[in-house]
């Protein structure tokens, strides 16, 4: 049976759920599960709609009529406090034909042609990193490879200075807050704010610096089209660049902590990646199926739409619970067990629609060399107990995550 329950009447609830609960990340896989199997179009008590099984999740995206703001234009998730560095103007938070001009512009800079020149440095990155960590008999997986592969590329990518990448390492952390900074803990906005206003400072003097030398960089391509009348305003440059920081920096540390991780709790799956490196490229799929960092994301409804039985009003905002989705027992079986020779890894961890991720190549580029070269030159990993640490980051990534080698 069908109901329209009109979000302003209803009393929601977190079912046992609770997204901004610090230990919800710590092992969110049960309490999902429960939610998607009690109450999968779920009310919360900030007035959002949390959906949860995976032919939901897709029907919002391929189907559903959406937004990513209101419709008084205003973000349903962004602190409206935090103004300096703010997500406002990115590309993501854009829709129609001010979304496909942004994405158009960064696309260039992420696709084939990219992954393609970008491959070789990275395999050499990852090489480096672990010629170290087996002269010393282990690695912190986050310092050593999950922080160094992509920060280093998304720098050349962008045109940041090499050794200004340091800095990026608490600020993207912290910045990924703002996408869902009004729900969050004065403290916790207070950092998000911080590091928006760092980002900006940093960007309008490398801006400034560029201008006067331009190179074979996003930003750089970025300032050459606002000359040429593509009316990008210094504000709007300052805003995708710190947005593609974040976005393609901190979402791929996730990739490849929690892709290492579930080796490492996994050592089989190792030993099979071992004897059949072809399964590198599947084994990446279902890293990011079983374990994605981005828990969910968002849609703003522009007209009613009926998902799980319920109708959601128009203005409406989803969070799409991408984790939930990527072990619905609807869609795949065995859905808790990792399983790199997994059939049909359709995940929805990438998003979807017109909004699917940018960089999504050159992050599985990125993965398949971390996790090959792991099963190629290691017998085996142990991690060393009660070591993992938790980044600042709304994202679910590790700030340190130790191994030792057997």
């Amino acid at each position: 049976m069908t109901s329209t329950i009109q979000t302003a009447e209803a009393q929601g609830s977190w079912a046992g759920a609770d997204f901004f609960d610090p230990d919800f990340r710590d092992d969110p896989y049960p309490k999902l599960a429960r939610l998607r199997e009690k109450e999968p179009v779920n009310l919360t008590p900030v007035n959002t709609w949390r959906v949860s099984g995976y032919d939901d999740v897709k029907s919002i995206f391929v189907s559903a009529k959406t937004s990513m703001t209101s419709l008084s234009g205003e973000s349903p998730n962004f602190d409206p406090a935090d103004t300096k560095g703010s997500f406002l103007e990115f590309v993501l938070n854009k829709d129609g034909l001010e979304h496909r001009r942004l994405r158009g512009l960064l696309q260039k800079s992420f696709g084939r042609k990219t992954v393609r020149l970008m491959e070789e440095e990275v395999r050499r990155t990852v090489e480096e990193g672990l010629d170290r960590a087996l002269a010393e008999g282990g690695m912190d997986v986050i310092s050593t490879l999950a922080h160094e592969v992509p920060s280093r590329m998304i720098c050349q990518i962008m045109g940041v200075p090499l050794q200004d990448r340091q800095m990026f390492n608490e600020w993207t952390a912290a910045r990924t807050n703002a996408f869902f900074g009004k729900f969050l803990p004065p403290d916790v906005q207070q950092r998000t704010r911080d590091a928006g206003e760092a980002m900006e400072d940093y960007f309008r003097v490398l801006l400034a610096e560029r201008k006067k030398n331009l190179g074979d960089d996003l930003l750089s391509s970025m300032i050459q089209a606002s000359e040429g009348g593509d009316k990008f305003a210094e504000e709007e440059l300052i805003i995708q660049a710190i947005g593609v920081i974040v976005a393609g920096y901190e979402t791929t540390i996730g990739l490849l902590g929690n892709g290492t991780r579930a080796f490492v709790d996994h050592p089989e799956q190792l030993d099979k990646l071992r004897q059949n490196p072809s399964l590198v490229k599947n084994a990446t799929e279902e890293c990011l199926r079983y374990d994605t960092p981005i828990l969910f994301n968002w849609r703003v409804l522009e007209e009613p739409y009926k998902v799980g039985g319920i109708t959601l009003p128009a203005d409406a905002v989803i969070w799409q619970l991408l984790a939930s989705a990527n072990r619905d027992p609807a869609r795949f079986k065995n859905p808790n067990v990792f399983d790199i020779e997994r059939e049909d890894v359709a995940h929805q961890s990438f998003g979807g629609g017109a909004h699917f991720c940018l960089g999504n190549q050159l992050a599985k580029m990125e993965a398949h060399q971390v996790f090959g070269q792991l099963a190629e030159r290691t017998k085996g990993m142990r991690l060393e107990p009660g070591q993992i640490e938790w980044s600042h980051s709304f994202f679910r990534v590790m700030a340190s995550y130790p191994v030792s080698f057997l």
